[in-house]
Parts: structure tokens; sequence; C-alpha cells
């Protein structure tokens, strides 16, 4: 009853007000087309999941509170304009169960008499002076419908890191290109005592840029109309990445591994996977790296243009540069009776319990490679047999470690049969496994690499996958068995250095294979290096795919590309990899194609050739 008599209340008000002038906030209401309403706010948080939390959820994971931060008529490179500064970061309070108790609250969220957070420390500023935000009581702020547009971005922190100054916001008013330029400033910054208190960094959260027109539409039932609710879509602030190792080496199982820089052992440097304080883990030494104990600056800027055009754009300077450790479950595989190493991508052993994500600051400029080496033992349980392998590497390029907020990243490293280790002395005798055959064929086992990530070998191949869903280019997600029609792409690396794919003339270092079985388990790198080298009398074919047949497996003939698609939407540019477009199954079943990667003449490693076994998961409908 009381709604109903509040809905009343207020179509009687503006019934009255038809005919007088208008006031929205402190300026006066020109060329009104439309009866004014009070601006009311509602949010909802984007997880790292992509499955966005509403109503108490989205309050929860904000505190409740998030600063609002609103003009009209935005410009670029200047200054709020006088008179246009509707919200200069007004707090806005989340309470259960208050939606339409008062004509700026629609959906539990008031900002009208609200008391500010920490004035001191939430600050707007011009590039030349800090003016911290005035504590004057927050007023109610209506539509302008004399103005065009509304522009509106937002903050939220933990209420006690803004009043302790462990985080301070400042807006940045003026761009220094454009509008998309004019976010914010954030220093981060511990509170010394006993013991120290630093800022809770995974409970940061920074909204998309929100800009309404009034051409889209005065419905004020709508959602982001003129005159409608404004709703601000947040996004956290980290990143979050796990790594997994497994292993398909046919008849043997893992037992032992160990992660180290060089064989001497020794601590990692810097973005290099390593045994890290005597732990059997790997770990790396990145900028910035965690989230726990992080002091620094947060500059937030927007995306200009394609899907995520207005999301937030973050970057992180400061400290610490400190060890992250990845890999302490690594030192339960040591028992040859129940601790193998994980057989397949999607069941690896991974570096944290369960597969657990570990919390990182954004990298979203980064520019170092990630590298692994690691020995490890191989056992067969029948025979009880051992084989130590040594110096077996991997190395992911720096282009698919650009850690971005909001997003959780997986890396897979693989050992096959066609591992870059040696069983010997490294350095002296030859890398890879050697098959015992007695057809007097002395077989060279190469090797090849897993999901959006990679497989141990020198050269490395690191593949991922793209398909459509609801319009929208999603990362593959299922390790090494790729959904049908999806895109595969695969980078080359010898050595750190990121190679150009060439798939026609003389300067031809890629092929690719389509391959079958008459048991698929006998499907590895190492079958399908045999079967192109002896193509005759193996256990597994192995059919070149060219320019005449390529229809029958892809939607388009395997070409090499300088931009891949990027996992927020935004593509990587400035990279060379492999494109298999709309790739297919063959009959009703799992699809097998491999990727031959011949390396270069300049290359000092153990390989001439590498491969990478591809599965494509048939799935009924």
């Amino acid at each position: 009853m009381k709604k109903k008599l509040l809905f009343a209340a207020i179509a009687l008000t503006a019934m009255a007000s038809c005919t007088e002038d208008s006031f929205v906030g402190e300026q006066s209401q020109q060329e009104a087309n439309g009866s004014e309403g009070a601006i009311s706010f509602n949010l909802n948080t984007a997880g790292v999941t992509r499955a966005n939390k509403e109503g108490s959820d989205a309050a929860g994971d904000l505190g409740n509170y998030f600063l609002i931060y609103g003009e009209k008529g935005e410009t670029s490179k200047d200054k709020y304009s006088a008179g246009n500064l509707v919200f200069p970061n007004y707090t806005v309070h989340y309470t259960a169960n208050t939606a339409y108790t008062t004509t700026s609250n629609t959906k539990n969220w008031e900002y009208v008499g609200v008391t500010p957070i920490s004035t001191s420390n939430v600050k707007m500023y011009d590039k030349s002076e800090t003016t911290a935000v005035t504590a004057d009581p927050q007023t109610i702020k209506y539509w302008d419908y004399g103005a065009d547009t509304y522009t509106f971005t937002a903050v939220s922190a933990m209420k006690e890191d803004i009043e302790n100054g462990r985080v301070v916001i400042q807006k940045n008013t003026t761009g220094d290109e454009n509008v998309y330029q004019k976010g914010y400033t954030i220093t981060l910054a511990k509170t010394t005592g006993s013991p120290d208190i630093y800022p809770t960094v995974n409970k940061l959260f920074i909204a998309d840029r929100k800009v309404i027109t009034k051409s889209a539409g005065t419905d004020r039932d709508a959602t982001n109309a003129y005159g409608g609710n404004v709703t601000m879509q947040f996004r956290n602030f980290v990143s979050q990445i796990r790594a997994g190792v497994y292993e398909t080496i046919p008849g043997y199982d893992i037992t032992a591994i160990s992660f180290y820089v060089n064989t001497t052992g020794g601590s990692p440097t810097q973005t290099q996977l390593a045994q890290v304080s005597s732990v059997n883990a790997f770990g790396a030494v990145c900028p910035n790296i965690s989230t726990t104990n992080y002091e620094g600056t947060l500059t937030v800027t927007y995306y200009e243009s394609g899907a995520v055009v207005n999301q937030p754009k973050v970057t992180a300077s400061g400290t610490p540069a400190s060890n992250l450790i990845l890999g302490t479950n690594m030192s339960t595989i040591s028992d040859a009776t129940d601790k193998q190493l994980g057989k397949t991508a999607t069941a690896p052993t991974w570096d944290q319990s369960g597969g657990a994500f570990t919390e990182v600051m954004p990298q979203i400029e980064n520019a170092d490679n990630l590298k692994l080496k690691c020995n490890y033992t191989l056992w067969n349980k029948v025979t009880k047999e051992t084989i130590t392998v040594e110096s077996a590497t991997a190395e992911v390029p720096a282009q698919y470690l650009q850690w971005k907020p909001n997003y959780k990243y997986t890396y897979l490293f693989k050992i096959s049969d066609n591992t870059n280790g040696s069983s010997g002395t490294p350095g002296t005798d030859p890398a890879g496994l050697y098959p015992i055959t007695f057809d007097a064929v002395e077989v060279v086992a190469e090797d090849g690499k897993a999901e959006y990530i990679t497989t141990v070998s020198e050269p490395s191949i690191t593949t991922f996958g793209t398909h459509i869903v609801s319009g929208k280019t999603v990362y593959v997600t299922e390790g090494d068995d790729y959904p049908a029609e999806s895109n595969i792409y695969a980078a080359f690396m010898e050595g750190s250095t990121l190679k150009t794919p060439a798939t026609t003339g003389d300067e031809q270092n890629v092929k690719v294979y389509y391959v079958t079985a008459a048991d698929a388990t006998k499907i590895t790198e190492a079958s399908v290096a045999e079967s192109v080298a002896n193509p005759s009398g193996n256990v597994v074919t192995a059919t070149l795919i060219t320019s005449e047949n390529y229809s029958t497996y892809f939607s388009a003939l395997p070409d090499a590309v300088t931009t891949v698609p990027g996992e927020d939407g935004v593509d990587i540019t400035g990279t060379h990899a492999l494109r298999l477009q709309g790739v297919k199954i063959q009959g009703n079943a799992d699809t097998y194609y491999a990727i031959e990667y011949k390396a270069s003449s300049a290359w000092t490693g153990s390989y001439d050739k590498v491969y990478k076994v591809i599965k494509v998961k048939y799935v009924t409908q």
C-alpha cells in the first residue's frame, strides 16, 4: 500500500509540474521534453567465470558501497564544463528492502543523504591540482532532458581501506588524448603496524564506462535510458592463473618431477618457471605479482573500440617483484604406487591442490616469455623399470601471458614421447625418447604441445582454440579437446623467439596432417613423426593436408596470421601464428590432426622437426 501511495504521489507531482519551470540539480532545465525523474542506480558484477551477479550478491562483492562519477556532455581533453558535473564521486550505498522508499532509490541503492566515504582519500584532479571530494551532504539529482548525454564511471573498494588511506582514489577529469583516457589513478599502500596491513586488492572493482544518450530513448521504465535506472557493470580487478602438467608417454608413469632454471639449480630469473626456495615446485618472478602485499599505482583507462569498448583497462606499477610459487602440489608426485602425474589435459596434476587458481596483479603490458625446465622419472608399473629424463624445456610466448583483470588463465604443459629431455647426459647424449624396436629402424622421437599453453619441447608449439557462442568469440577451455568448427591457433618458439610460420613456398616450415589409427591411443607425437618419416607399416596414418583436399578437414586453407583473438575481445596484434579455421569432425568419432614445425637452419637446439597432436572432440546431439 505504501508503494502504491508513493507511485500516486509521484504521478500527481509530475502532472502538477508540467506547467512549471523545472530545475535539474542546480541547473535550469533547458528545452525539457518530458517529466523530470530522479537518477537512480543499480549494478551487477562480472565474475571471472563470465556469469554476472546481481542484487544482493553483487552488493556483497562490493561491500555494499561504490563511488559514482557522472557528468553531462563529456568532452575530450577538457575538464568537465562548468555546471555539467553531476556526481563528483558520490558514495552510493546498498540497503536491502529499501527500493521505492525514496524517489532516488529503485533498486535498493541510495545516494541522497548518504555520508561520503573518507573525503580526504577520494579525490578529483585535472593533472595540475588535487582536490578532495567535498563532505557536503549528498543531494538528489534529476535527469536533464536539455542535455544530450550522460557519462558515468565508478569504482568500489573496501570502505576500511579507503578510510585508512590504504586505497586513495583519484578521478582523472582531464584526458591526455580523449574521453577514454579519463579514468582513475588508484594508489595502494600499506598501513604500518604489527603486522602491517595491506590493501585488499581482490575487493577492488572497476565499472565499465557508461554513456547514456537521449537519442537512444527516454523510456523511464527502461534500463540505461534517459529517465531510467542507471545500471553499472563492475569487474573484479585481479587476474587468476594456474598451471598443470600431464604426460602421454605410452607404457610409463611419471612418478617424480622437479623444476629448475639450469642444470645446477639456482634462483628463478624473470618469468622462468623454476624450483623455488628448495620446494619441489615451479614459480615465477614477475613485476607486482602479489595481491597480498602489493603497494603501487593502478592506472585505469577504457578500451576505445571493439567488443570491449568502454570496459576498464588497468595497468599496475609498483612493488613487490616477488617469487610466485605455482607448484606446491607437485611435491606429491613421488610415490610410484599412487602419485603419478596426470594423464590428460582435462585431468592434469595442478600446481595447487584441486586446481585452485592463484590471484595475481594484471600484466597487460607483459613482454616476457614463460619458461619451464624440468627433470622427471619414468616408471613402468609392470616391470618396475625407471628412466630418468633431464633438461626438458617448454616456453610460452609473452603474448599469451598478458593477464587481464577479471580473467582466469590456465597453462598446461604436456610431456609426450617427443620430449626434448635426455635420458643420458644432457648435451652429450641425444635428446628425446627412442623406442626400442626390432625392425632395424631407428626412430627419433621429438615432441609437441598442449592447449592455450605449451608442451615440453624445443622448438615448442603452443596451441589454443576459439569458437563462437551467441555471436561472441570464446576461448576453448577443454584442454586438448577442441569442439568441431572451432578455430585453432598455434605459435612456434625457438628458444625465446616467436617464429613466423610459412605454409607455402621455399620458406615453408609448417605442415598439417589428418591422423587416423585403428587404436586412437596409439596416436602420439612420436607415432606421427614416425609415420611421416616412414609412411608404410605404421600404427598410424598421417595424411598431408593440401590446397586440393583442405575443404574435407577445415573451412579454409591453413594460413599464417599476424593477429589472433584475445581473451577479452581485443585482438593480439604483432604476433605470428598458424590458423586452422573451422576444424571438422570426420565421421561420428573423435578426430585427430597433427601440426608439424620444421626448425630454422639457425636453430641450435636438438630438433629438426616437432609435432603437436590436436584432438577434435565428437559430441552427440
